[in-house]
């Protein structure tokens, strides 16, 4: 009877608890809803949206009309879909890599103790936050053949420079052009630096070790969730690259009114020439799933690497 007593005396206090409880989650949920929103109008929606759109032929003027696998089907048919693919392997498997390496080396460099260090790292990074139309457009002149930067700076080495927007040399200029922006990761690099404990290297110096030893046993093994998370955004970045693409081959007339050859085509810019000049945006909508199921695959096997190469602070290995 006495515990009845209780719990009728302490249900208005219950009560109250669960009241604030309950506007607390509101509150929350409240802060929380221009992401959600954003989340569901902007990424969700419009994903399940364009799986839906690439079963069907939808033309943008007419409703979507159904067609099934008949998109997909039809991509195992086009020999631009091979050669963008090979094309977009090519940019990544190289501009991924050198990246990481470039990353790593300037933050090494930048992460000296010297006089006016600060300034350099400024220098370095700010191309990564250059507007990608800009930096281009600026490209377009670095790598023009007769009159470039780049050409004449070649020739003063007696050394004549080849025609960049060439198909034997395209890829290659966008592969260089893409090192522009990788001060990015060279402050991602170096905050990992600078958060590895000072005390590693003392007591790996008193036990004789320096130079190359210390960079091979300490700094690259700390280092190695950085470089694995660069990795994977780079990976993400370069297979889904398209403006520096688009705007460099617009301009030369390669984008639409593609030349022989098909100069430089890449994944995404056959892509949107399919999606939003030829208005066939069902089968644009089953080229972006093909890409989201190739990059998730290449995520993955980045992922189940990870185990051999990447350690973190206070792990065990066995």
């Amino acid at each position: 009877m006495a515990d009845a007593t209780a719990t009728i005396a302490m249900a208005p206090r219950l009560r109250a608890s669960a009241r604030k409880e309950l506007m607390r989650d509101l509150e929350g949920w409240l802060w929380i809803s221009p992401w959600l929103l954003g989340m569901l109008l902007f990424i969700i929606g419009p994903m399940i949206i364009s799986f839906y759109w690439s079963f069907t032929n939808y033309q943008m003027v007419l409703p979507p009309k159904w067609v099934g696998l008949r998109n997909y089907a039809d991509m195992l048919q086009d020999p631009l879909i091979a050669k963008s693919l090979i094309n977009t392997f090519y940019f990544a498997f190289v501009s991924v890599p050198l990246g990481l390496f470039l990353g790593l080396l300037l933050a090494l460099i930048v992460n000296q103790n010297v006089r006016g260090i600060s300034f350099w790292r400024t220098v370095y990074y700010l191309p990564a936050i250059t507007a990608v139309v800009a930096y281009a457009q600026l490209w377009r002149y670095i790598l023009h053949r007769e009159w470039g930067a780049l050409n004449n700076f070649l020739l003063t080495f007696g050394i004549i420079g080849p025609n960049w927007f060439s198909p034997k040399w395209v890829i290659p200029a966008f592969i260089m052009m893409s090192l522009w922006t990788v001060g990015g990761s060279m402050i991602i690099n170096l905050a990992g630096l600078q958060s590895i404990p000072t005390e590693m290297y003392d007591a790996a110096k008193v036990d004789g070790a320096a130079g190359f030893r210390l960079l091979r046993h300490i700094t690259l093994p700390m280092m190695s969730p950085i470089i694995f998370y660069n990795l994977v955004m780079g990976i993400i970045a370069a297979m889904q690259s398209f403006t520096s693409f688009f705007v460099l081959l617009s301009d030369l007339g390669y984008t639409i009114q593609a030349p022989p050859g098909e100069i430089g085509l890449i994944f995404m810019v056959y892509l949107y020439r399919n999606a939003f000049w030829e208005f066939r945006m069902g089968y644009g909508s089953a080229m972006a799933w093909v890409l989201f199921v190739i990059i998730l695959v290449m995520t993955l096997l980045v992922f189940r690497s990870s185990s051999s190469w990447v350690h973190y602070a206070g792990e065990s290995r066995s």
